[in-house]
Protein backbone atom coordinates (compact mmCIF):
# COMPACT_ATOMS: atom_id res chain seq x y z
CA UNK A 1 0.00 0.00 0.00
CA UNK A 2 2.56 2.48 -1.26
CA UNK A 3 1.85 6.13 -0.55
CA UNK A 4 -0.15 5.43 2.60
CA UNK A 5 1.21 5.64 6.12
CA UNK A 6 1.31 2.45 8.13
CA UNK A 7 -1.62 3.58 10.25
CA UNK A 8 -3.70 4.54 7.22
CA UNK A 9 -2.92 1.19 5.57
CA UNK A 10 -4.06 -0.59 8.71
CA UNK A 11 -7.33 1.32 8.91
CA UNK A 12 -7.97 0.79 5.21
CA UNK A 13 -7.49 -2.95 5.72
CA UNK A 14 -9.96 -2.89 8.60
CA UNK A 15 -12.53 -0.98 6.54
CA UNK A 16 -12.14 -3.41 3.64
CA UNK A 17 -12.60 -6.33 6.06
CA UNK A 18 -15.88 -4.79 7.30
CA UNK A 19 -17.08 -4.29 3.73
CA UNK A 20 -16.14 -7.86 2.81
CA UNK A 21 -18.13 -9.24 5.74
CA UNK A 22 -21.08 -7.05 4.74
CA UNK A 23 -20.99 -8.41 1.18
CA UNK A 24 -21.21 -11.96 2.52
CA UNK A 25 -23.36 -11.49 5.63
CA UNK A 26 -25.49 -8.41 4.92
CA UNK A 27 -29.24 -9.16 5.00
CA UNK A 28 -32.42 -7.33 4.13
CA UNK A 29 -35.07 -7.26 6.81
CA UNK A 30 -38.10 -5.02 7.31
CA UNK A 31 -39.38 -3.20 4.22
CA UNK A 32 -36.48 -4.83 2.28
CA UNK A 33 -33.97 -2.49 3.90
CA UNK A 34 -30.49 -3.45 5.02
CA UNK A 35 -31.62 -2.57 8.52
CA UNK A 36 -32.10 -4.38 11.82
CA UNK A 37 -34.34 -7.40 12.28
CA UNK A 38 -37.75 -6.53 13.70
CA UNK A 39 -36.81 -7.99 17.09
CA UNK A 40 -33.86 -5.62 17.55
CA UNK A 41 -35.72 -2.69 15.99
CA UNK A 42 -38.56 -3.10 18.49
CA UNK A 43 -36.14 -2.41 21.35
CA UNK A 44 -35.59 1.12 20.01
CA UNK A 45 -39.34 1.73 19.83
CA UNK A 46 -40.27 0.58 23.35
CA UNK A 47 -40.88 3.43 25.79
CA UNK A 48 -42.78 4.33 28.95
CA UNK A 49 -45.91 5.69 27.24
CA UNK A 50 -47.93 2.79 28.67
CA UNK A 51 -46.15 2.76 32.03
CA UNK A 52 -42.77 1.44 33.15
CA UNK A 53 -41.49 -1.29 30.82
CA UNK A 54 -38.36 -3.39 30.79
CA UNK A 55 -35.88 -2.10 28.16
CA UNK A 56 -37.99 1.00 27.60
CA UNK A 57 -35.41 3.72 28.30
CA UNK A 58 -33.89 3.90 24.82
CA UNK A 59 -37.19 4.60 23.07
CA UNK A 60 -38.17 7.02 25.83
CA UNK A 61 -34.96 9.01 25.34
CA UNK A 62 -35.49 9.16 21.57
CA UNK A 63 -39.04 10.35 22.09
CA UNK A 64 -37.92 12.86 24.75
CA UNK A 65 -35.67 14.72 22.28
CA UNK A 66 -38.56 15.01 19.83
CA UNK A 67 -37.63 12.20 17.43
CA UNK A 68 -39.93 9.38 16.32
CA UNK A 69 -38.83 6.25 18.16
CA UNK A 70 -41.03 4.04 15.93
CA UNK A 71 -39.50 5.23 12.64
CA UNK A 72 -37.70 2.30 11.03
CA UNK A 73 -35.63 4.71 8.94
CA UNK A 74 -34.34 6.47 12.06
CA UNK A 75 -33.71 3.16 13.83
CA UNK A 76 -31.80 1.84 10.82
CA UNK A 77 -29.57 4.92 10.58
CA UNK A 78 -28.85 4.83 14.31
CA UNK A 79 -28.13 1.09 14.19
CA UNK A 80 -25.61 1.49 11.38
CA UNK A 81 -23.88 4.36 13.19
CA UNK A 82 -23.52 2.17 16.29
CA UNK A 83 -22.27 -0.89 14.36
CA UNK A 84 -19.72 1.15 12.39
CA UNK A 85 -18.69 2.86 15.62
CA UNK A 86 -18.04 -0.50 17.30
CA UNK A 87 -16.13 -1.68 14.23
CA UNK A 88 -13.99 1.46 14.44
CA UNK A 89 -13.34 0.80 18.14
CA UNK A 90 -12.24 -2.76 17.26
CA UNK A 91 -9.94 -1.53 14.49
CA UNK A 92 -8.45 1.10 16.81
CA UNK A 93 -7.92 -1.51 19.53
CA UNK A 94 -6.11 -3.88 17.18
CA UNK A 95 -4.03 -0.99 15.84
CA UNK A 96 -2.86 -0.13 19.35
CA UNK A 97 -2.18 -3.79 20.15
CA UNK A 98 -0.20 -4.51 16.97
CA UNK A 99 1.57 -1.29 16.00
CA UNK A 100 4.88 -2.52 17.47
CA UNK A 101 4.71 -5.62 15.26
CA UNK A 102 5.82 -5.82 11.64
CA UNK A 103 3.37 -4.11 9.30
CA UNK A 104 2.14 -7.17 7.43
CA UNK A 105 2.19 -9.34 10.53
CA UNK A 106 -0.10 -6.81 12.21
CA UNK A 107 -2.42 -6.52 9.21
CA UNK A 108 -2.76 -10.28 8.75
CA UNK A 109 -3.37 -10.85 12.45
CA UNK A 110 -6.03 -8.15 12.48
CA UNK A 111 -7.76 -9.38 9.33
CA UNK A 112 -7.96 -12.84 10.91
CA UNK A 113 -9.76 -11.20 13.83
CA UNK A 114 -12.02 -8.91 11.80
CA UNK A 115 -13.17 -11.30 9.08
CA UNK A 116 -15.06 -13.50 11.46
CA UNK A 117 -18.65 -14.17 12.52
CA UNK A 118 -17.51 -13.43 16.08
CA UNK A 119 -16.42 -9.83 15.38
CA UNK A 120 -17.64 -7.89 12.35
CA UNK A 121 -20.01 -10.71 11.47
CA UNK A 122 -21.89 -10.46 14.77
CA UNK A 123 -22.18 -6.67 14.40
CA UNK A 124 -24.02 -7.18 11.12
CA UNK A 125 -26.05 -10.21 12.13
CA UNK A 126 -27.40 -8.48 15.24
CA UNK A 127 -27.52 -4.99 13.73
CA UNK A 128 -29.68 -2.80 15.96
CA UNK A 129 -29.13 -4.85 19.13
CA UNK A 130 -29.23 -2.26 21.95
CA UNK A 131 -26.36 -4.12 23.61
CA UNK A 132 -24.18 -2.82 20.79
CA UNK A 133 -25.05 0.76 21.75
CA UNK A 134 -24.31 0.04 25.40
CA UNK A 135 -20.97 -1.57 24.59
CA UNK A 136 -19.97 1.34 22.35
CA UNK A 137 -20.79 3.88 25.07
CA UNK A 138 -18.99 1.80 27.70
CA UNK A 139 -15.84 1.28 25.61
CA UNK A 140 -15.58 4.98 24.77
CA UNK A 141 -16.16 5.89 28.42
CA UNK A 142 -13.54 3.43 29.65
CA UNK A 143 -11.10 4.68 27.03
CA UNK A 144 -11.37 8.39 27.76
CA UNK A 145 -12.77 8.76 31.31
CA UNK A 146 -11.00 6.06 33.34
CA UNK A 147 -7.45 7.28 32.53
CA UNK A 148 -8.25 10.71 34.01
CA UNK A 149 -8.36 9.09 37.49
CA UNK A 150 -10.49 12.02 38.63
CA UNK A 151 -12.91 10.40 41.08
CA UNK A 152 -15.27 13.39 40.91
CA UNK A 153 -15.76 12.58 37.23
CA UNK A 154 -15.38 8.80 37.26
CA UNK A 155 -17.95 8.09 40.01
CA UNK A 156 -20.95 9.98 38.56
CA UNK A 157 -20.20 9.02 34.96
CA UNK A 158 -20.10 5.29 35.71
CA UNK A 159 -23.07 5.53 38.07
CA UNK A 160 -25.09 7.05 35.23
CA UNK A 161 -23.75 4.36 32.90
CA UNK A 162 -25.08 1.70 35.30
CA UNK A 163 -28.53 3.28 35.22
CA UNK A 164 -28.57 3.69 31.47
CA UNK A 165 -27.35 0.23 30.58
CA UNK A 166 -29.61 -1.68 33.00
CA UNK A 167 -32.73 0.25 31.95
CA UNK A 168 -31.84 -0.15 28.26
CA UNK A 169 -30.92 -3.85 28.38
CA UNK A 170 -30.38 -5.61 31.71
CA UNK A 171 -28.11 -8.27 30.16
CA UNK A 172 -25.45 -5.59 29.70
CA UNK A 173 -24.31 -6.12 33.30
CA UNK A 174 -22.74 -9.43 32.21
CA UNK A 175 -20.42 -7.57 29.81
CA UNK A 176 -19.69 -4.19 31.39
CA UNK A 177 -19.29 -5.19 35.04
CA UNK A 178 -16.82 -8.06 34.35
CA UNK A 179 -14.78 -5.75 32.11
CA UNK A 180 -14.64 -3.11 34.85
CA UNK A 181 -13.95 -5.81 37.42
CA UNK A 182 -10.87 -7.19 35.65
CA UNK A 183 -9.53 -3.67 35.23
CA UNK A 184 -9.92 -3.03 38.96
CA UNK A 185 -8.70 -6.44 40.08
CA UNK A 186 -6.11 -7.45 37.45
CA UNK A 187 -5.17 -4.77 34.93
CA UNK A 188 -5.24 -1.18 36.23
CA UNK A 189 -5.62 -1.93 39.96
CA UNK A 190 -6.06 1.70 40.92
CA UNK A 191 -8.64 3.63 42.93
CA UNK A 192 -10.31 5.07 39.82
CA UNK A 193 -11.00 1.59 38.44
CA UNK A 194 -12.44 0.40 41.74
CA UNK A 195 -14.58 3.54 41.92
CA UNK A 196 -15.89 2.99 38.38
CA UNK A 197 -16.68 -0.64 39.13
CA UNK A 198 -18.39 0.15 42.43
CA UNK A 199 -20.47 3.03 41.05
CA UNK A 200 -21.63 1.07 38.03
CA UNK A 201 -22.36 -2.03 40.14
CA UNK A 202 -24.38 -0.09 42.71
CA UNK A 203 -26.76 1.62 40.29
CA UNK A 204 -27.17 -1.33 37.93
CA UNK A 205 -27.79 -3.74 40.83
CA UNK A 206 -30.64 -1.57 42.10
CA UNK A 207 -32.31 -1.43 38.67
CA UNK A 208 -31.85 -5.15 37.98
CA UNK A 209 -33.33 -5.98 41.39
CA UNK A 210 -36.37 -3.83 40.60
CA UNK A 211 -36.73 -5.48 37.19
CA UNK A 212 -36.62 -8.95 38.72
CA UNK A 213 -39.28 -8.05 41.28
CA UNK A 214 -41.64 -6.38 38.81
CA UNK A 215 -41.00 -8.36 35.64
CA UNK A 216 -43.87 -10.14 33.90
CA UNK A 217 -44.34 -11.66 30.47
CA UNK A 218 -45.67 -9.14 27.95
CA UNK A 219 -48.19 -10.07 25.27
CA UNK A 220 -47.16 -9.51 21.62
CA UNK A 221 -50.03 -7.03 21.33
CA UNK A 222 -48.11 -4.66 23.60
CA UNK A 223 -45.27 -4.28 21.08
CA UNK A 224 -45.06 -0.86 19.38
CA UNK A 225 -45.83 -0.56 15.66
CA UNK A 226 -42.78 0.27 13.55
CA UNK A 227 -43.36 2.24 10.41
CA UNK A 228 -41.65 3.36 7.23
CA UNK A 229 -43.73 6.00 5.53
CA UNK A 230 -47.28 4.67 5.45
CA UNK A 231 -46.29 1.02 5.97
CA UNK A 232 -46.44 -0.41 9.47
CA UNK A 233 -45.18 -3.57 11.20
CA UNK A 234 -45.54 -4.96 14.73
CA UNK A 235 -43.19 -7.65 16.09
CA UNK A 236 -45.24 -10.74 16.93
CA UNK A 237 -42.93 -12.20 19.56
CA UNK A 238 -43.29 -11.50 23.26
CA UNK A 239 -40.86 -10.12 25.82
CA UNK A 240 -41.02 -13.00 28.28
CA UNK A 241 -40.47 -12.96 32.03
CA UNK A 242 -37.18 -14.06 33.61
CA UNK A 243 -38.91 -17.03 35.28
CA UNK A 244 -40.29 -18.31 31.98
CA UNK A 245 -36.96 -17.82 30.24
CA UNK A 246 -35.12 -19.71 32.98
CA UNK A 247 -37.62 -22.58 32.86
CA UNK A 248 -37.41 -22.78 29.08
CA UNK A 249 -33.62 -22.85 28.98
CA UNK A 250 -33.28 -25.40 31.79
CA UNK A 251 -35.76 -27.67 30.04
CA UNK A 252 -33.88 -27.34 26.77
CA UNK A 253 -30.49 -27.99 28.37
CA UNK A 254 -31.34 -30.73 30.88
CA UNK A 255 -34.80 -31.98 30.00
CA UNK A 256 -33.87 -34.56 27.35
CA UNK A 257 -31.56 -36.88 29.20
CA UNK A 258 -28.16 -37.71 27.74
CA UNK A 259 -28.98 -36.27 24.33
CA UNK A 260 -29.89 -32.96 25.93
CA UNK A 261 -26.55 -32.84 27.75
CA UNK A 262 -24.72 -33.71 24.54
CA UNK A 263 -26.60 -31.00 22.65
CA UNK A 264 -25.85 -28.45 25.36
CA UNK A 265 -22.14 -29.30 25.36
CA UNK A 266 -22.05 -29.02 21.56
CA UNK A 267 -23.82 -25.65 21.67
CA UNK A 268 -21.43 -24.32 24.32
CA UNK A 269 -18.44 -25.52 22.30
CA UNK A 270 -19.80 -24.09 19.08
CA UNK A 271 -20.47 -20.73 20.72
CA UNK A 272 -17.04 -20.45 22.35
CA UNK A 273 -14.71 -21.91 19.73
CA UNK A 274 -14.10 -18.94 17.47
CA UNK A 275 -13.90 -16.22 20.18
CA UNK A 276 -11.56 -18.35 22.30
CA UNK A 277 -9.32 -19.15 19.31
CA UNK A 278 -9.13 -15.49 18.27
CA UNK A 279 -8.47 -14.33 21.83
CA UNK A 280 -5.65 -16.85 22.29
CA UNK A 281 -4.25 -15.90 18.89
CA UNK A 282 -4.02 -12.24 19.91
CA UNK A 283 -2.50 -13.11 23.30
CA UNK A 284 0.09 -15.43 21.72
CA UNK A 285 1.02 -12.94 19.00
CA UNK A 286 1.07 -9.82 21.19
CA UNK A 287 2.17 -10.96 24.65
CA UNK A 288 3.74 -14.38 24.11
CA UNK A 289 3.30 -17.47 26.28
CA UNK A 290 6.38 -18.05 28.40
CA UNK A 291 6.50 -20.82 31.00
CA UNK A 292 6.30 -19.52 33.67
CA UNK A 293 4.42 -16.55 32.19
CA UNK A 294 5.55 -12.97 32.61
CA UNK A 295 3.27 -10.66 34.58
CA UNK A 296 1.71 -9.09 31.48
CA UNK A 297 1.14 -12.53 29.91
CA UNK A 298 -0.52 -13.77 33.09
CA UNK A 299 -2.73 -10.68 33.31
CA UNK A 300 -3.78 -11.02 29.68
CA UNK A 301 -4.70 -14.69 30.06
CA UNK A 302 -6.44 -14.28 33.44
CA UNK A 303 -8.47 -11.32 32.17
CA UNK A 304 -9.61 -13.26 29.11
CA UNK A 305 -10.64 -16.24 31.21
CA UNK A 306 -12.54 -14.12 33.73
CA UNK A 307 -14.60 -12.14 31.23
CA UNK A 308 -15.43 -15.32 29.31
CA UNK A 309 -16.56 -17.14 32.47
CA UNK A 310 -18.71 -14.18 33.52
CA UNK A 311 -21.07 -14.82 30.59
CA UNK A 312 -22.11 -18.32 31.71
CA UNK A 313 -24.87 -17.25 34.16
CA UNK A 314 -26.54 -15.30 31.33
CA UNK A 315 -26.80 -18.53 29.34
CA UNK A 316 -29.41 -19.79 31.81
CA UNK A 317 -32.02 -17.27 30.64
CA UNK A 318 -31.06 -16.64 27.00
CA UNK A 319 -30.32 -18.85 24.04
CA UNK A 320 -28.15 -16.80 21.66
CA UNK A 321 -24.94 -17.89 23.32
CA UNK A 322 -22.48 -17.17 20.49
CA UNK A 323 -23.61 -13.54 20.48
CA UNK A 324 -22.56 -13.21 24.12
CA UNK A 325 -19.07 -14.65 23.63
CA UNK A 326 -18.57 -12.54 20.50
CA UNK A 327 -19.40 -9.36 22.40
CA UNK A 328 -17.06 -10.37 25.20
CA UNK A 329 -14.23 -10.81 22.68
CA UNK A 330 -14.75 -7.26 21.37
CA UNK A 331 -14.80 -5.89 24.92
CA UNK A 332 -11.65 -7.85 25.82
CA UNK A 333 -9.66 -6.55 22.84
CA UNK A 334 -10.54 -2.95 23.63
CA UNK A 335 -9.79 -3.46 27.34
CA UNK A 336 -6.34 -4.89 26.67
CA UNK A 337 -5.56 -2.07 24.23
CA UNK A 338 -6.55 0.46 26.90
CA UNK A 339 -4.44 -1.09 29.65
CA UNK A 340 -1.30 -2.20 27.79
CA UNK A 341 1.41 0.53 27.90
CA UNK A 342 2.33 1.98 24.51
CA UNK A 343 5.99 1.14 25.06
CA UNK A 344 5.35 -2.44 26.13
CA UNK A 345 7.48 -4.79 24.07
CA UNK A 346 5.81 -7.32 21.77
CA UNK A 347 6.88 -10.87 22.63
CA UNK A 348 5.16 -13.25 20.29
CA UNK A 349 5.48 -16.87 21.24
CA UNK A 350 7.05 -19.54 18.99
CA UNK A 351 4.43 -20.75 16.55
CA UNK A 352 2.39 -17.55 16.63
CA UNK A 353 2.71 -17.40 12.83
CA UNK A 354 0.88 -20.72 12.73
CA UNK A 355 -1.80 -19.21 14.93
CA UNK A 356 -2.26 -16.37 12.45
CA UNK A 357 -2.30 -18.80 9.50
CA UNK A 358 -4.97 -20.82 11.29
CA UNK A 359 -6.90 -17.62 11.94
CA UNK A 360 -6.81 -16.64 8.26
CA UNK A 361 -8.02 -20.12 7.27
CA UNK A 362 -10.72 -19.93 9.94
CA UNK A 363 -11.84 -16.56 8.57
CA UNK A 364 -12.24 -18.04 5.10
CA UNK A 365 -14.23 -21.00 6.41
CA UNK A 366 -16.56 -19.16 8.75
CA UNK A 367 -17.33 -15.98 6.82
CA UNK A 368 -20.25 -17.51 5.01
CA UNK A 369 -23.98 -16.91 4.73
CA UNK A 370 -24.48 -20.52 5.87
CA UNK A 371 -23.83 -19.23 9.40
CA UNK A 372 -26.73 -16.80 9.15
CA UNK A 373 -27.81 -17.84 12.68
CA UNK A 374 -24.32 -17.83 14.18
CA UNK A 375 -25.53 -15.77 17.16
CA UNK A 376 -27.49 -18.77 18.46
CA UNK A 377 -25.15 -21.76 18.63
CA UNK A 378 -22.08 -20.49 16.85
CA UNK A 379 -20.40 -23.12 14.71
CA UNK A 380 -22.87 -25.76 15.90
CA UNK A 381 -25.39 -24.13 13.55
CA UNK A 382 -23.48 -25.98 10.78
CA UNK A 383 -22.05 -29.19 12.32
CA UNK A 384 -19.97 -30.08 9.25
CA UNK A 385 -18.36 -26.66 9.31
CA UNK A 386 -17.74 -27.02 13.03
CA UNK A 387 -15.98 -30.35 12.42
CA UNK A 388 -13.82 -28.74 9.73
CA UNK A 389 -12.89 -25.92 12.09
CA UNK A 390 -11.97 -28.46 14.77
CA UNK A 391 -9.46 -29.92 12.32
CA UNK A 392 -8.04 -26.42 11.76
CA UNK A 393 -7.74 -25.92 15.52
CA UNK A 394 -5.98 -29.27 15.90
CA UNK A 395 -3.51 -28.52 13.10
CA UNK A 396 -2.81 -25.08 14.53
CA UNK A 397 -2.19 -26.55 17.99
CA UNK A 398 0.15 -29.15 16.48
CA UNK A 399 2.10 -26.47 14.61
CA UNK A 400 2.43 -24.38 17.79
CA UNK A 401 3.64 -27.36 19.85
CA UNK A 402 6.21 -28.34 17.21
CA UNK A 403 7.43 -24.74 16.97
CA UNK A 404 7.82 -24.53 20.74
CA UNK A 405 9.68 -27.82 20.94
CA UNK A 406 12.01 -26.77 18.11
CA UNK A 407 12.72 -23.43 19.75
CA UNK A 408 13.55 -24.98 23.13
CA UNK A 409 16.91 -26.57 22.09
CA UNK A 410 17.89 -23.31 20.38
CA UNK A 411 17.16 -21.37 23.56
CA UNK A 412 19.27 -23.80 25.61
CA UNK A 413 22.14 -23.51 23.11
CA UNK A 414 21.99 -19.72 23.18
CA UNK A 415 22.08 -19.69 26.99
CA UNK A 416 25.15 -21.99 27.02
CA UNK A 417 26.99 -19.67 24.67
Amino acid sequence: MRGLSRQHSFWLSGALAFYLVFLVRGERHLFQWFGPHEYWATHWARDYSGGFARRGLLGEMISFVGADNTSYALITIASWIVAIGLAAVAIDAMWRLTRRMGQWEAILLSIAVFVSPATFGILLETLGDPLQLILLIYLLTARFVLPTRNLLIVAPVFALLGLFMSLTHEASVFFVLPALGVQALVLRRDLASWTAFGACLATSAIIVAILMLTNMAEAPASNPVLHLGGAGFAYEGKFDSFDNLLSEELTRMFGSGFYGLYETAARVGGAMMVPVFLGLMVIASRYGANIPPTSIQARAAISFALVMLAVFPLMLIAHDWARFFAYILLVYLATMADTTPDDDECKSMPGSAGFVAGGILLAGLTTTDKLDQYRMDGLWWQPRLMLTCLVVFALTALFVMLSRSNSAPQSVSDSEH
